[in-house]
């Protein structure tokens, strides 16, 4: 009987473990909702999954709709600041369709600091630094209030994607930790 109990116990158990991950996975991400009703009007769909934030970092945002011509975008909105953080699928170029090697070595080249993307489908990287391309300046070197920006790339999609931050450079670090491909 003792038996019997346990293993009703451990069989409910696993049972509840499941349906909670399975909660888990069917939560929305943020900004899900506007991204997936601006990607299925952008041009560049076929070739740019949309993307959601598991978290923003706790900056907790108002999401909207941005414009982005040719692909689709989501901005977050701070109290006093419009468009504080966000990300895009932008349009598409011609040297976009370069193999991921190559776009890699295009990233590494063009911006100042770089990283591997690991919980987004790989090959699947970034560059990044202050608008421009720029460095962080020595007397600011966590970006704190300055215009931070990234492309990347993610394995499988022929976009070069965007993501910004006006809060500092760790808040898109985050970001880029954060984002994963709607399903």
């Amino acid at each position: 009987m003792r038996w019997l109990i346990l293993a009703t116990l451990l069989v409910g158990g696993a049972a509840g473990v499941q349906a909670r991950s399975a909660q888990r996975v069917s939560t929305p991400l943020i900004g899900e909702s506007i991204v997936r009703g601006q990607w299925a009007r952008a041009e560049n769909r076929a070739h740019c999954a949309p993307l959601g934030l598991v978290s923003d970092g706790r900056a907790r945002g108002v999401a909207r709709a941005a414009n982005f011509s040719g692909g689709w975008a989501v901005a977050f909105d701070l109290p006093g600041m419009r468009s504080a953080y966000g990300f895009a699928g932008t349009a598409l170029l011609p040297d976009d369709d370069q193999p991921d090697s190559v776009q890699r070595a295009r990233l590494t080249r063009q911006w100042p600091s770089t990283r591997d993307l690991r919980k987004l489908p790989a090959p699947a990287f970034a560059g990044y630094g202050l608008m421009g391309a720029k460095l962080y300046p020595a007397a600011n070197p966590s970006g704190k209030g300055l215009e931070s920006l990234a492309y990347l790339r993610i394995g499988g999609q022929r976009c070069t994607y965007n993501v910004w931050s006006r809060l500092s450079r760790a808040h898109l670090e985050s970001l880029l930790d954060n984002l994963r491909i709607l399903g």
